[in-house]
């Protein structure tokens, strides 16, 4: 369910931010730990977020006259945090994170989608954490296969085509991405970071364009991050969902339901060293992607799909007062399984700016089975 749009604190906590020049890339701390406040000193509240407008154009006329070429909201967030120091090895945690439409917030009914929900829970999540013991959370938040794979190549504009976490029924109810009723365990063991989590049943996800239900029952996910070298990371994941889909069937007719054992196994590399990133990612879907055509219950997933990306990019610091850093980077993504395949070639340059803000632009080249057209794609930064 989206949360009522209060449309005007956003609006002034949006112009509020603008307006503070002085506020950079870390969340403000509203509050320190050992602060002397009665029943308050073990604690810290912290405040954040993102401002993120996005202007997108496909080449050829494929989206003339769209809100996307007037300037669109891209993923814009605010989020805050609290922890309760225990004592200085455990502590308990709660995170918020709200998406919200800049303009649809600002009143610009002509730059957003108005079939789509403009403030919704992006994250929600309780938990304990321990230096010791790890950290145990539960709630909406990022997978283990999104933390240890996807993670790793979500760092351009038009990405994510080629790993699961955007290319299931819907990443928050498939526990992909942003897994609702979500059980995480994570412990450092040496160079290895442990992963672990149980997915609880969620309700039905409804997929109006195939008038279908998704049921989620179960699932759980493993994965690991070995750090062979201070810049350099190896990891593996491996998730399971069982899940089913239920035609919705007119009044008086039996509803067609198919179950699945959705599975995916995904292995990443990053290495960093000095101003370079370097990452690719590679994964194996089973009955997880959603057909292109015919999508009925009983055959509603393609049974084998393989997918990667990769990036490299180079920052270049600058001594200069309006830019900061300059980063070119190129990328691509692909995607296959019978009888269709994507291939995506993106470059793109990021030139960081004082006070928080960073610009992008960045090109896509498409190869495609169903010839999707190219792209450019232009983001501004605030984050605060």
């Amino acid at each position: 369910m989206a949360l009522q749009k209060p449309t005007v604190f956003f609006s002034a906590v949006l112009l509020s931010l603008l307006a503070l020049p002085d506020l950079a890339r870390a969340d403000i701390m509203l509050l320190n730990r050992n602060n002397n406040l009665p029943m308050l000193n073990g604690v810290e509240w912290q405040f954040g977020g993102l401002i993120r407008p996005q202007y997108r154009n496909k080449m050829g006329s494929a989206d003339d006259h769209t809100y996307m070429q007037r300037g669109y909201d891209s993923g814009s967030f605010v989020h805050t945090s609290l922890n309760y120091y225990l004592n200085d090895d455990i502590n308990l945690l709660w995170y918020y994170e709200v998406g919200i439409d800049i303009f649809n917030e600002l009143g610009a009914g002509s730059h957003f989608d108005h079939n789509k929900d403009t403030t919704f829970t992006r994250k929600h999540y309780v938990g304990i954490a321990s230096k010791t013991y790890g950290t145990l959370t539960f709630g909406q938040q990022n997978s283990v296969l999104y933390s240890v794979i996807g993670a790793k190549t979500d760092v351009w504009d038009n990405d994510m085509h080629g790993q699961g976490s955007n290319n299931g029924v819907n990443g928050n109810y498939d526990g992909s991405y942003r897994g609702k009723y979500l059980l995480k365990y994570v412990q450092d063991a040496g160079p290895v970071t442990l992963s672990a989590s149980w997915d609880a049943p969620v309700n039905d996800y409804y997929i109006r364009s195939d008038n279908v239900r998704y049921q989620r029952q179960t699932g759980g996910a493993g994965g690991m991050d070995y750090h062979i070298a201070k810049d350099l990371t190896l990891s593996a994941a491996y998730s399971y969902t069982r899940a089913y889909i239920i035609s919705r069937a007119p009044a008086g007719d039996g509803a067609d339901t198919a179950g699945y054992n959705q599975q995916i196994t995904g292995i990443a590399a990053q290495w960093k060293p000095d101003n370079w990133t370097l990452a690719a990612t590679a994964g194996y879907y089973h009955d997880f992607i959603p057909r292109r055509t015919a999508r009925v219950p009983t055959a509603y997933f393609e049974g084998q799909a393989r997918g990667w990306e990769y990036m490299a990019s180079y920052r270049w610091p600058v001594a200069a007062r309006a830019i900061t850093a300059v980063k070119p980077y190129i990328a691509g993504d692909g995607m296959r399984w019978e009888h269709y395949q994507t291939n995506h070639t993106y470059l793109g340059i990021a030139a960081e700016l004082p006070h928080g803000f960073q610009i992008d632009y960045e090109r896509t080249f498409s190869n495609t089975t169903d010839n999707q057209p190219d792209e450019n794609w232009v983001r501004l930064w605030y984050r605060f």
